[in-house]
């Protein structure tokens, strides 16, 4: 019952937040069909998150804090609503509700059946999330390097989980699972918002795109189908897992595998805000009069805060869309050159523009960047020509919306002569992968050339067709830039280019997925189904393509609706929304005195539990995942990672295993006060990796047992 609350308690609270957003994103959506509303919700949680985070630099990280940050909020919409009178139509507020709650309800219903927090890197995920919900400032504390904080990584994913975590009272093991949903349900709304508003106000197409993005898989879905109930023969990791491991060596993860894989990853509770920009760089580039993009301040403003906000959120998306800012401005100070001819006052009004979109998505997040110290990164380096993407792989992952988008594009061609030039392109474009050994040039060239030809042919009118064709030139790019260079991580070897991939190719999936959508929308509109002076030449070439459109579609609908049976069946958990439940049959023990961590021990001491060199991806580190408390080593490989030195990392590794070891108090005592150590946890795990000497613990002396059960917490008692 108390679940049930929750679900209504947080739905109610996802929807305060939109309203009170209203006034900000009709500032920012005032060329849109929709006045932006599919976004709002969306927009309100950065707001809300932004003035949680800055606030607390004054005030502290606490449930008053996100409190106060949401009543200025409130305070601020009401002004603007009392100056604008602006509200969305009825009919535009019902199709959105009744969009966001579907997509809300279905995931909602999935994670049900899936709410395991457990397995791949939900450990991880769950510690970040609960170390930022019991931080008090920030950066939070690292919970897996005890002394350490957590200013190798972005966290505003997890900071903008904790801030309505922290409005709705709900307790982070169902917050996770209710996080999963509703980001689901904010990016369908806002895919359909795209489809929407590119189509002026066409539902279907709203949700065709919302279909396209959030919903379909690719190709390999099929392929497994048949490998697995076809043929009988054995996958590796079941059936989901291969459809994003296409590539080999890398990653390719789409949206429904992110969301049925269920790790609360930063690229995937960004989907959502990477569609917010996209939405108000739509607003801009419909702007077509006046002399500045921004129609005012509060556009300005939103955009920018919202553009910046990526950054501390996961930062890989950043440059991307700062760059596709960069293109939508020229397109709007282009078009003022076209009209006043004016090249010096434009130049200077693109540049003003230029800076103060940087300035105003830099400095309000300064704070961050001051502490803000990543150590996985070191610079690029070139992909090996045996590591590049085949062709066939990558039709498999993107084949549905390629045939959608070359369709489009070709039919944009007004003339026989520019067909000829680009079939000739296409040859080039051959000739040129063999000889620089890049397979995919022989598509990515022709669609990057075609696409930008088409966005710089359409600046003059900006229109649909013209913010469509950009968005495909930009995956192009991304996809060509993903076979020459990649970002140089710990990952070497055959695996190096693995995150580039990873993280690049989900916008590219984003940005095809609106693309194709639009296409069959355009498509639709020059080539209707039924249409006057038709030779028996062109009929047949619609029936073949239809044709195609149909396999493919049914060929990539395999994916979400197998994948999200067999993950269910697989995981036969009870249904239930709380990420702990498992534990209850996996360690009971663990399950009640992490029960009773949470509920009695306050602030962020640390808490020694076991740790082990090949720790990731196990059920070592359960205590700090659950609590947030930090702990001398979490998951030593994601440590390494993230840049800890690998010495100290081996040290605190044996640090561990001396103090559950030894049978000497004052060594035992040395090494908790080196690292600050409060509580001793001795469970079922710790008893089977270390060889436990309990008779220095059950000095009353030092020691105080505060937890006694099939698990034992002792806690240091401090000023000894």
């Amino acid at each position: 019952m108390l679940e049930y609350l929750h679900i209504i308690l947080w739905f109610f609270l996802i929807e305060a937040v939109g309203f009170i957003s209203i006034p900000f994103t009709k500032g920012a959506g005032s060329k849109l069909a929709d006045g932006g509303y599919s976004v709002a919700r969306i927009l309100g949680i950065i707001l809300i998150t932004y003035f949680s985070w800055i606030f607390s630099y004054i005030l502290g990280f606490s449930r008053a804090t996100v409190l106060i940050a949401f009543l200025v909020l409130c305070l601020i919409s009401i002004l603007l609503y009392r100056k604008q009178r602006l509200f969305p139509s009825k009919k535009i507020l019902i199709v959105n509700e009744l969009v966001f709650a579907s997509g809300f309800f279905f995931f909602l219903l999935v994670r049900v059946y899936l709410p395991e927090i457990y397995r791949h890197e939900k450990f991880m995920d769950f510690t970040f999330l609960n170390a930022v919900i019991k931080t008090t400032s920030f950066p939070p504390l690292d919970p897996w390097f005890a002394g350490g904080f957590m200013d190798f990584y972005y966290y505003f994913g997890y900071l903008s989980v904790a801030v309505i975590g922290k409005l709705s009272v709900v307790k982070p093991s169902i917050l996770f699972n209710l996080a999963i949903a509703l980001t689901f349900a904010l990016s369908v709304n806002a895919f359909f918002g795209l489809g929407y508003n590119l189509t002026n106000g066409k539902i279907k197409y709203g949700v065709l795109t919302a279909g396209f993005g959030m919903l379909l898989g690719n190709l390999q879905g099929l392929i497994v189908f048949v490998s697995m109930y076809i043929r009988h023969e054995p996958i590796a990791r079941g059936y989901y897992w291969s459809s994003s491991r296409v590539i080999p060596f890398t990653i390719n993860e789409f949206p429904y595998f992110s969301f049925i894989h269920g790790d609360l990853h930063s690229h995937m509770l960004a989907i959502p805000f990477q569609l917010l920009i996209l939405v108000f760089l739509l607003n801009m580039y419909f702007r077509k009069n006046g002399s500045s993009i921004f129609e005012n301040s509060l556009e300005l403003l939103m955009f920018s805060i919202s553009l910046g906000f990526l950054f501390p959120f996961n930062s890989w998306d950043f440059p991307v869309y700062f760059g596709l800012a960069l293109s939508v401005i020229f397109a709007f100070y282009y078009g003022t050159y076209i009209h006043n001819r004016n090249l010096f006052g434009t130049v200077a009004r693109f540049s003003n523009a230029i800076i103060l979109v940087s300035v105003f998505s830099f400095l309000p997040y300064l704070p961050f960047y001051l502490s803000f110290n990543p150590q996985a990164a070191g610079g690029f380096d070139f992909v090996v020509p045996e590591l590049r993407t085949e062709i066939d792989k990558f039709l498999i992952l993107f084949g549905l919306f390629l045939f959608l988008v070359f369709s489009f594009l070709v039919t944009r061609l007004d003339s026989g002569k520019k067909i000829g030039l680009f079939v000739i392109w296409i040859g080039v474009s051959a000739l040129l992968s063999e000889a620089w050994a890049i397979p995919l040039l022989t598509i990515l060239l022709p669609l990057f050339a075609l696409s930008l030809f088409i966005f710089l042919k359409d600046l003059p009118e900006k229109s649909a067709a013209g913010f469509v064709s950009l968005l495909i030139a930009t995956a192009a790019f991304i996809a060509l830039l993903c076979e020459v260079i990649f970002l140089d991580d710990p990952i070497s070897g055959e695996f190096a280019r693995m995150n580039t991939v990873f993280k690049f190719y989900m916008h590219l999936w984003i940005f095809l997925a609106i693309a194709a959508s639009y296409s069959y929308y355009e498509l639709s509109f020059r080539c209707p189904v039924k249409s006057r002076n038709r030779t028996l030449l062109k009929e047949a070439v619609k029936k073949a393509w239809v044709a195609v459109l149909v396999l493919l579609v049914i060929s990539c609908a395999f994916f979400p609706v197998v994948s999200t049976f067999t993950r269910i069946r697989d995981m036969d958990a009870r249904p239930s929304l709380d990420g702990m439940e498992y534990m209850k049959e996996l360690d009971r023990g663990d399950y009640n005195a992490i029960q009773w961590m949470q509920e009695n021990i306050e602030g962020s001491p640390v808490v020694l539990e076991a740790s082990e060199d090949n720790s990731s991806y196990s059920y070592t580190s359960r205590v700090s995942a659950n609590t947030g408390l930090p702990t001398v080593l979490g998951w030593a490989r994601h440590e390494r990672f993230w840049g800890r030195d690998h010495a100290e990392v081996r040290k605190r590794i044996e640090d561990v295993r001396s103090i559950y070891s030894t049978g000497s108090e004052k060594k035992a005592l040395e090494l908790m006060n080196k690292y600050n150590i409060s509580y001793v946890y001795i469970g079922q795990l710790e008893r089977q990796i270390y060889h436990v000497r309990l008779d220095k613990f059950e000095n009353e002396t030092y020691f105080e047992p505060v937890y006694q059960g099939s698990v034992t917490i002792y806690k240091l008692k401090k000023g000894l």
